[in-house]
């Protein structure tokens, strides 16, 4: 009934909500949609945590660790005299948000991204004025080129890569994700999954990377990844390797635009995914809290 609660409550304000579903444990306790059939939905940056996965499992696979340098990966595009940030830019880094930007660089509907061809080129161009590791700035390209350095370390396109580790382990077959110009993933959005695959996807993050028996990614990564990873500076937010927490941290949960949610409640265990398509997003995971994870 918690779910039934949600849906009333978001009609009152007028929030669209598409596909809500609750699971404890491996179990769906409660399941609703506002269309006829589940189909595919962008999750725009919830997309994030899974490329945050997907460097889990690179990592377990000893293809990349956290100190590896960007500029290691991409010589060609390294400026003549590249600033310090630039040049020490590590795997954590890109991680964590905190690169050393100067701006977060253009977003998914932003007029620049339809008239820049060379995503990659486009990022080593910019302004790293900040040291590394000290200043969180959300940015796109943080993830977008986490995974075109995970290509790079397994020298093959990402989807080749990520779907017999990740996609294909949690049920989620042929999943469909927008490229750049390039060819490359979005990465940092674009992926298109139903409501049962972005919810297999918490369960596996749940189960501690273990999905029907096979581990996918680590547990120790995993246990770094939904922790805050904040340095000290940054007092207003909690975030971690591409996942955000609360206030108290009694949860973490994948986000995207529009209101899209995967949740993971550990000490519940429940997991609870979103699809809405609202540009009131902010004020969806107030209700979700109101009036699904208080009655859990």
């Amino acid at each position: 009934m918690a779910v039934k609660e949600l849906v009333e409550a978001a009609k009152s304000e007028q929030i669209v909500l598409n596909y809500v579903q609750v699971r404890r444990g491996s179990d769906i306790v409660e399941d609703w949609g506002r269309l006829a059939s589940k189909t595919r939905l962008n999750t725009w940056s919830a997309s994030k945590s899974f490329i945050s996965a997907a460097v889990g499992i690179a990592m377990d696979e000893g293809l990349v660790t956290l100190e590896d340098r960007l500029s290691d990966a991409f010589p060609e595009y390294m400026p003549a005299e590249p600033q310090k940030s630039l040049a020490e830019l590590t795997v954590r880094d890109m991680l964590t948000m905190t690169t050393g930007l100067a701006g977060p660089l253009f977003f998914g509907d932003d007029p620049e991204r339809y008239a820049t061809q060379d995503w990659i080129a486009y990022f080593f161009a910019q302004d790293f004025p900040h040291p590394n590791g000290e200043r969180f700035l959300y940015s796109n390209f943080n993830t977008y080129m986490l995974a075109c350095l995970l290509e790079r370390k397994a020298g093959m396109p990402f989807m080749e890569f990520a779907r017999p580790r990740l996609f294909t382990p949690i049920g989620i077959l042929s999943p469909d994700w927008t490229v750049c110009p390039g060819g490359h993933v979005h990465a940092a959005n674009g992926l298109y999954i139903t409501i049962d695959e972005l919810a297999n996807f918490g369960q596996m993050l749940l189960q501690g990377g273990v999905f029907g028996g096979r581990r996918v990614v680590s547990a120790e990564y995993l246990r770094e990844a939904v922790r805050d990873q904040m340095p000290p500076t940054e007092k207003n937010v909690k975030y971690g390797w591409q996942f955000w927490l609360p206030e108290d941290e009694s949860y973490y949960y994948a986000s995207g635009k529009f209101g899209q949610y995967c949740i993971v409640l550990p000490e519940k265990d429940a997991v609870i995914a979103v699809q809405s398509f609202d540009s009131r997003e902010r004020e969806i995971l107030p209700l979700i809290e109101e009036f699904v994870i208080a009655e859990l």
